[in-house]
């Protein structure tokens, strides 16, 4: 045989070999696309975005390919156990609950509902048995996470747990990720409060019962890290307390919520004046607490974010904005109220204490024009998602009212996976990263 009639022979080869409709480079594509998104955890999808580089995959299908999600088999409806490891080896189980509904076709909301008595310790070494915690409500999978003394809401252990939950449970079964609410009862409630100045992005309310974010502010409640009222602006809230709660009465949790409010926090506020430590008025709110889920489904890529922190290897990110390495710029650093002060009977009260310098960016988004206000921040990074982004124009970036950046930002596959690894988000991606340095 000739060597031009082998090289014939190899070409009709491949393409008898090819699928119908395809070649064997996008059939190729299509397998490493599938085995990044079957994924089994953050850091298998992270050894498999080296295949889909390699494959030559461009953005545009990656993207089209990452909406479209992963393939879900059939789930058995009832409650099962996911039990996950921390890094200090503290094992956390959650009680997972599927309706009798559920179908992999189509997306389902999660309800997180944190227990109260969290502080209470291990007896014989093992977990006491879990408090039947669930609010009844819309068909939604059900996740109740066991907490105990060395493992409270408020502990790196549980942070780590919750990132680790939420994407196992985004693995198994096709979730709504812009429907996922986090409530707690009593304890439960102060840990809802601590998420959501730690770990807001994933969630779309905050529904807060019967609890006191003040608690996080007791030395012996060992609350990871330093704590920012202000973060809580990034979403909304539903609180609910008693006016007769020997505990968290409305009379000492009323100026926390207007410290938010004044702060520009979205708060639904029903206090229940003849109500206990308890959820006797359930009855009553019942609808409302619905309607409120229902009126509030997160926006993947809000037009405004704000964040603070004391450190960047952790909690410093909400949404499209990370905070990258912190340092005090006297001349350029803006005035950006702390919030941080309540009032009580005419007093004036600070929440959390200050022991160590923290940075905070405060930005908002039109178009492709951003506009930052920074304290205490030497370098953050904005991440750019086409969906509400035009990289095929200009992008202006303004920081404390001086254009730090202005001109044309590319489109990385790399990027795009890396952040999919993380997040498993198919409504939140991002397909360039634009480091910004202030001046």
């Amino acid at each position: 045989m000739t060597r031009l009639a082998l090289a014939a022979w190899f070409v009709g080869a491949a393409v008898a070999l090819a699928p119908a409709g395809g070649t064997l480079a996008q059939s190729r594509a299509e397998q490493v696309l599938e085995q990044f998104l079957q994924a089994a955890d953050a850091r298998a999808a992270g050894d498999a975005a080296a295949a889909v580089v390699s494959a030559g995959v461009d953005v545009p299908q990656t993207m089209t390919r990452l909406k479209a999600g992963r393939s879900y088999g059939p789930a058995k409806a009832g409650e099962s156990t996911i039990r996950l490891t921390t890094t200090d080896g503290t094992v956390i189980e959650t009680v997972v609950d599927v309706p009798v509904a559920y179908t992999p076709s189509q997306r389902w909301p999660v309800r997180i509902q944190l227990h109260g008595g969290v502080s209470r310790p291990l007896s014989g070494g093992e977990p006491r048995p879990l408090t039947p915690n669930r609010i009844a409500g819309e068909e939604a999978i059900y996740l109740q996470p066991r907490g105990h003394a060395g493992a409270e809401w408020w502990h790196l252990n549980q942070y780590e747990h919750m990132v680790a939950l939420l994407d196992r449970v985004k693995r198994s079964y096709n979730v709504d990720e812009n429907r996922v609410y986090l409530t707690g009862i009593s304890d439960g409630a102060t840990g809802v409060y601590f998420f959501a100045m730690k770990l807001p992005t994933p969630f779309s309310a905050f529904l807060p019962l019967n609890g006191n974010m003040r608690v996080l502010s007791t030395p012996s409640t060992r609350a990871n890290g330093q704590l920012y009222a202000g973060n809580m602006v990034n979403k909304p809230f539903f609180i609910v307390n008693g006016g007769r709660d020997p505990l968290y009465p409305v009379s000492s949790v009323a100026p926390h919520v207007e410290m938010l409010q004044a702060a520009g926090t979205e708060v639904t506020f029903r206090p229940q004046p003849d109500a206990g430590h308890d959820t006797s008025w359930w009855p009553t709110e019942r609808e409302a607490f619905a309607q409120f889920v229902t009126a509030h489904p997160r926006q993947p890529h809000p037009s405004r974010v704000s964040w603070e922190s004391e450190r960047t290897d952790r909690f410093n990110r909400v949404h499209w904005l990370v905070i990258d390495q912190l340092g005090r710029r006297v001349s350029d650093d803006a005035t950006l109220e702390d919030v941080n002060r309540f009032g009580v009977r005419g007093g004036d009260q600070r929440m959390f204490a200050r022991t160590w310098p923290s940075g905070r960016v405060d930005v908002s988004r039109d178009g492709n024009t951003f506009e930052a206000r920074t304290r205490g921040v030497a370098r953050f990074t904005l991440l750019l998602s086409p969906d509400v982004v035009d990289l095929a124009k200009p992008v202006v970036v303004r920081v404390n009212g001086e254009v730090v950046f202005n001109g044309p930002v590319r489109d990385n596959l790399q990027t795009l996976l890396r952040w999919f690894a993380r997040d498993l988000d198919r409504t939140m991606l991002y397909t360039a990263e634009l480091p910004i340095q202030v001046r």
